[in-house]
Order: structure tokens, then C-alpha cells, then sequence
């Protein structure tokens, strides 16, 4: 039974991956080509080993690094700090005008290949889009230095890592199960809809959402540094 900080801070951390408007588009869009769920769990797939592999990447890598195992504390405070003013950076700009056309552009081409993608590429999309945004580097490294701030066992790194991957994908299943329940007839015309938008008009939602997390992250590095400090005096 995983401790209950810890399962919080990892749904926190997940959600805060599988919050992707775009990535939910794809999702979306990929159910209204041939062999739909077939795509759709290809893509899933590269997602999620991409994310499985970079938390164990910061955890095999951080393991070997001494600020890592003398800090501790010290090096959880710090990464709280630095993700939340990464966080909070990333979302005043997702929230300036000038982001929209760029990722409309960026999304509108990527949308316009997929039909030709086989399952290769998608596997290789699916890793891509996880790794190539910015702010999921901070939320590996948030879990990875929880991880090891925590002196876990492999079994406990596995089970949290298990946790975290499933949280990263929740959202991104969303689509592919309402095609389940519905069907493709009746979620075609909702499915486009969901698309139009998600691109068009979700900038600010991810904003948003990342000025939140960046603001709990700062609460916590500022609560660690009080601590710190108390325990010192």
C-alpha cells in the first residue's frame, strides 16, 4: 500500500502529464481513421513507455549523483522551486496570444499526417509527444527525486512508477472509451467537435492548469524551506 503523500503527489504529478489538450486531440482524431483502437493503443503505447522510461531515467541517473543522496531534503526543496517557477513561466506563456497560432499551426500539420502514419510511427509519435513538452521534464523530475528523496526499494519505485504511468495516460483514454460506450456513428460529429476546440481554444485551460501546479509546487518548496529552518534554530 503505497503511503498516502505519496499517492497524491503521483496523481498530482500524472494528471499534471495527462492534461494535454493536443495529445488528447490526436487521441480523439486517431478513432475517426481505419482500425481506430488498434491506432489509438499503438500511440498509448509509446506514450506511456516514454514516460515510464524517462521516470526511470531520472531515477537511475539521480541515484548515481551525490547532490541526490547527501541533500535530500535539501534536493526535494530544490526541485520544487525550480519546477515551480518553470511551471509558473510555462503557463503566463501559454497564456499570451502569440502561443495560439503556433500551436495551431503545429497541430493542424501534425493532424493532417496521421492518416498516413503505420505503427511505427505512431509508436514513435506517441513517445515524442510525451517527451517534447517542456513542463513533463519537471514532473519527471519531481517524481524521480521524490522517489529518491524517499530511499524507496525497487519494488516501491515500481510500484509508484506503475501508479504515475497509469496517471499520465488516464485522460488520453478518455476518447477511445467513450468510442467504446458509444460508437464510432454517434461520437463522430462530438469527436470533431472536441477536436476543433481542443486545438483552437484549449491554450488557456493549459495555462491555467500549469500556474496551479506551479503555485503548489512553490507552496511546498516554501513549506520545506520553513521546516528546514525551524529544525535548524
Amino acid at each position: 500500500m503505497l503511503p498516502f503523500h505519496w499517492l497524491t503527489q503521483t496523481i498530482a504529478l500524472g494528471l499534471g502529464i495527462s492534461f494535454s489538450p493536443i495529445n488528447i486531440a490526436l487521441v480523439a482524431l486517431l478513432l475517426l481513421g481505419t482500425q481506430p483502437l488498434r491506432r489509438c493503443c499503438t500511440f498509448l503505447a509509446g506514450w506511456m513507455l516514454a514516460n515510464g522510461g524517462a521516470l526511470g531515467l531520472v531515477v537511475a541517473v539521480g541515484g548515481r549523483l551525490s547532490w541526490a543522496m547527501h541533500l535530500g531534503s535539501r534536493g526535494q526543496i530544490l526541485m520544487d522551486l525550480v519546477g515551480a517557477g518553470a511551471l509558473v513561466g510555462l503557463g503566463l506563456f501559454q497564456l499570451t496570444p502569440a502561443v495560439t497560432i503556433g500551436e495551431e499551426n503545429w497541430a493542424m500539420q501534425l493532424m493532417a499526417k496521421l492518416p498516413e502514419l503505420g505503427a511505427g510511427p505512431l509508436l514513435a509519435l506517441g513517445a515524442g509527444c510525451a517527451l517534447v513538452s517542456p513542463e513533463n521534464l519537471v514532473f519527471y523530475v519531481k517524481e524521480g527525486g521524490m522517489l529518491l528523496t524517499n530511499h524507496t526499494s525497487l519494488r516501491g519505485d515500481l510500484e509508484v512508477g506503475g501508479v504515475f504511468v497509469a496517471i499520465t495516460t488516464s485522460l488520453l483514454l478518455l476518447p477511445p472509451l467513450l468510442w467504446l460506450l458509444g460508437g464510432e456513428q454517434r461520437l463522430r460529429a462530438p469527436l470533431t467537435t472536441l477536436n476543433d476546440w481542443l486545438v483552437h481554444r484549449a491554450e488557456w485551460l493549459v495555462g491555467v492548469f500549469a500556474l496551479v501546479l506551479g503555485v503548489y509546487l512553490g507552496w511546498q518548496g516554501l513549506e520545506g524551506l520553513h521546516q528546514m529552518t525551524v529544525v535548524s534554530a
